[in-house]
């Protein structure tokens, strides 16, 4: 009995250590911290989570955009990048979790970005900006037909018949390629929904057209896909073989989906998330 209360004791100073290592402000990183009533950076106090989150209709948190300003106007300092921890509670909600994260994304000076749901200080998960410029995300865009749907009309004023012929081959091409190289895979993660809480696209065919569904009705069954998918062969040189778009419920907690995500990033997933309002309970 003494020894299982010895290790718990362990156990709890190794995780108080983890949370404060984490949770300490350097002048090399940031930390923001955000339960369901307020949020902080670098433990003061910058806004209540309902107006700037719930209420606040644009992406763009003007208060953390406001503190990474006062590094722009010191002309003493050097504008190096900064390390950014965040900790999100877990009965805060995707919508507040995705309009931190999208603040981050377009603020210049932030660098690595680290966060942490509810109390798991030990495992930390990386964050991808999808605003960085790279072959996964230009044939994402390709994919979804954002770049020749957002730009075809200006990008073709002035053209010649034949030369729009020619740009319009070229992006086809394009398209052909990225179906080849990458299989895009998408995860829409809606635990709400009792029947299909996991629906999962990817194009694992390797050409145009080749994107395939499954509705997947427990967990149990969307791991057993993840292994499969994994192990395949034919899937082993993807270019994105270890990238993920997860989808979530803005409105749903985060707590309700973050053993998934720490499960994900122990299976090597770089995750980018896009956030929509699901079907509720």
């Amino acid at each position: 009995m003494k020894r299982i209360a010895l290790l718990a004791l362990l156990l709890f100073l190794a995780g108080c250590g983890e949370e404060k290592a984490f949770m300490t402000p350097t002048k090399d990183v940031v930390v923001i911290d955000v339960n369901s009533r307020e949020y902080f950076i670098n433990g003061k106090k910058a806004g209540e989570s309902v107006k700037d989150f719930l209420q606040n209709g644009d992406w763009k948190v003007q208060p953390i955009l406001d503190f990474f300003s006062q590094f722009k106007q010191d002309r003493s300092r050097p504008l190096d990048e900064k390390e950014v921890h965040v900790h999100i509670a877990g009965n805060c909600t995707f919508n507040a979790f995705g309009k931190v994260m999208t603040t981050l994304n377009f603020e210049p000076l932030v660098g690595k970005v680290l966060y942490v749901i509810d109390k798991d200080f030990g495992s930390p998960i990386p964050a991808i900006n999808p605003n960085y410029d790279s072959e996964v995300q230009r044939c994402r865009n390709v994919s979804q037909g954002i770049i020749k749907v957002g730009h075809m009309i200006t990008s073709e004023k002035g053209l010649t018949d034949d030369e729009i012929l020619q740009k319009r081959l070229k992006e086809k091409q394009q398209e052909a390629d990225c179906a080849e190289n990458f299989m895009m895979i998408n995860l829409i993660l809606n635990l709400y929904d009792k029947t299909s809480p996991f629906i999962v696209t990817l194009n694992e065919l390797g050409f145009l057209g080749g994107k395939k569904t499954y509705n997947i009705a427990s967990e149990d069954e969307f791991w057993k896909f993840i292994d499969e998918i994994r192990s395949r062969e034919s899937l082993q040189n993807k270019k994105d073989r270890d990238q993920i778009l997860v989808v979530v419920n803005r409105e749903a907690p985060v707590a309700s989906s973050s053993h998934i995500l720490r499960k994900l990033n122990k299976y090597g997933y770089e995750m980018t998330f896009g956030y929509t309002i699901l079907q509720g309970p």
